[in-house]
C-alpha cells in the first residue's frame, strides 16, 4: 500500500518558468542546472518539460547523473559543472558529455583518450575568479587556457566562472572583472571565444553585466527565489508540493509532555496528530517546536521534536480535523500557503537544501494539465505525448501579449 507522504512536482509550473527567465534575459542559452537530481524534484521527468520550454543545454555534477539523462532520453548538450575522476573520461567520451576543465592535466588526459577513440572530447573551462572552490587559478588562467586549446581532439564549447556571492553587486562585479579580462587577453591572443557563462540564479535576476551568452540557473527553475534577492518582475511559479496525511489523532490532557526529550508541554487540553513525515524524508529536526503544516486550510505547529519517520502536530484549533485528512507540508491548501523560502529561512538555511533533503523514499508524482504523468520511485518516468503543450503555448502568447501592449504604451 503507498505511504500518503508524497511530493506532487508541477511540470507545466516547470514551463512557466522558463518562460518568465526567457522574457527576462532575452536572446540568451539557458544551461539548466539539474544537478541532484533536480535539487531534489526529479531529474528524469523535469529535464524532459525544459527540453520541451526550450533550453539549450543542462548541468549537472556528477558523470553518473549525466547518464541518467542520457538513459532518460535526453539528447541535448549536457556539461558537468565540477570535475570528475580521470576513470570517468571513457563515459564522458561514450555519452556524449561535456567536461569541466580544471587543470592542464586532466584535460591532457582527456585529450589523448580522445584521439586513442577518434573522438571529439568537449568540454567547458572553468575559471576560479574568486569562488575558491574548483577551476583554473585565474593569475594563471590565460597561460592554461591558450596550452588547452593547443591540445588535439579537444572541443572547447564554452569558458564560465562562478560567482561566490552574486547578492551582491560589488562582490560579483570585481569577479566579472578578473573574468572579463581574462577574456580580453585570450582574443589578443587570436583565440575565438566559444560560450561564455557566469550567472546562477541570483544572478540572473539581479546583475545583467552576469548573463554573457548563456546564464546556468538552477533555484528559480524550480519556482524559488534565492534569499535577499528581488524578483525584478520574474513571477515564479513554485513547482514542489510537500503531502501527506493526518495518521492518528488523540486527545490529550494539559501538562501532557510531547515527543522525545519531552521539550513541549501542552497548556491546555489538546488534540495531537501524528503525520507519516520525519527527518529522513527530509523535514529537518530543526523543524522541531517551530514548523507549521495546513491541515484544511489552517495552519497548525510542529510540537515536540520531529522524530526520523513521524511529526506531530496540534491541531487543536482545527477541531473537525480527523484521520486520513489531507496535510500540506510545503505548499499551497485553500487560501494558506506555506513556502519553502519561508521555511528555509526559519531554520536559517536555503530553499536549495530544503528542496535536496526530500528523501528517496518520498515518491514524486509529476503532474501536467491536473493529471498525473509520471511516478517515482515506482517506475521510470516517461513523459506523456504533448506533455504541457498547450500550457507552454498559452502561455508564450500570453507573454507576447504583454510584450506587444507594452510597445504600444498600453502597459
Amino acid at each position: 500500500m503507498a505511504r500518503p507522504t508524497h511530493a506532487d512536482i508541477d511540470l507545466d509550473a516547470v514551463i512557466r518558468n522558463i518562460y518568465e527567465i526567457k522574457h527576462h534575459i532575452g536572446n540568451r542559452k539557458i544551461c539548466a542546472a539539474v544537478k541532484a537530481d533536480a535539487y531534489g524534484h526529479g531529474a528524469a521527468a523535469v529535464s524532459h518539460a525544459l527540453n520541451l520550454a526550450g533550453v539549450d543545454l543542462f548541468g549537472v555534477a556528477l558523470t553518473e547523473e549525466a547518464v541518467q539523462l542520457r538513459n532518460a532520453g535526453i539528447k541535448k548538450p549536457i556539461i558537468l559543472l565540477a570535475p570528475v575522476p580521470e576513470e570517468d573520461i571513457k563515459t564522458m567520451l561514450e555519452f556524449d558529455i561535456s567536461a569541466c576543465i580544471t587543470s592542464f592535466d586532466f584535460a591532457e588526459k582527456y585529450s589523448e583518450q580522445a584521439v586513442k577513440n577518434n573522438k571529439i572530447a568537449r568540454a567547458h573551462i572553468n575559471i576560479d575568479t574568486g569562488m575558491g572552490r574548483v577551476g583554473l587559478p585565474h593569475h594563471n588562467a590565460v597561460e592554461d587556457i591558450l596550452a588547452v586549446k593547443r591540445l588535439p581532439g579537444l572541443g572547447i564549447e564554452g569558458i564560465f566562472t562562478h560567482l561566490a556571492f552574486s547578492e551582491d553587486e560589488e562582490t560579483s562585479n570585481v569577479q566579472l572583472a578578473i573574468f572579463n579580462h581574462i577574456l580580453s587577453r585570450l582574443k589578443d591572443a587570436g583565440m575565438k571565444l566559444p560560450m561564455l557563462h557566469a550567472a546562477n540564479s541570483a544572478a540572473t535576476l539581479q546583475i545583467p553585466e552576469a548573463h554573457m551568452q548563456c546564464i546556468r540557473p538552477g533555484l528559480i527553475l524550480y519556482g524559488l527565489y534565492p534569499p535577499n534577492i528581488k524578483p525584478n518582475g520574474v513571477e515564479l511559479t513554485p513547482v514542489l508540493t510537500l503531502r501527506s496525511k493526518i495518521a492518528f489523532c488523540k486527545k490529550v490532557p494539559a501538562g501532557t509532555k510531547i515527543g522525545y526529550g519531552h521539550t513541549f508541554t501542552t497548556r491546555r487540553e489538546s488534540v495531537i496528530a501524528t503525520i507519516p513525515v520525519g527527518y529522513h524524508d527530509g523535514y529537518m529536526r530543526q523543524y522541531s517546536n517551530k514548523g507549521e503544516m495546513i491541515v484544511r486550510g489552517r495552519r497548525v505547529p510542529v510540537v515536540g521534536r520531529v522524530c526520523m519517520d513521524q511529526t506531530l502536530l496540534d491541531v487543536t484549533d482545527v477541531p473537525e480535523a480527523r484521520v486520513d485528512d489531507e496535510v500540506v507540508v510545503y505548499g499551497q491548501q485553500g487560501g494558506e500557503r506555506i513556502g519553502i523560502e519561508e521555511m528555509a529561512k526559519r531554520i536559517d538555511t536555503i530553499p536549495n537544501e530544503v528542496t535536496c533533503a526530500v528523501g528517496a523514499r518520498v515518491r514524486r508524482k509529476y503532474i501536467s494539465k491536473g493529471q498525473v504523468v509520471g511516478v517515482t520511485p515506482e517506475g521510470s518516468f516517461v513523459p506523456s505525448g504533448g506533455l504541457s503543450e498547450v500550457v507552454a503555448n498559452l502561455y508564450a502568447d500570453k507573454r507576447a501579449t504583454q510584450r506587444q501592449l507594452a510597445q504600444n504604451g498600453a502597459a
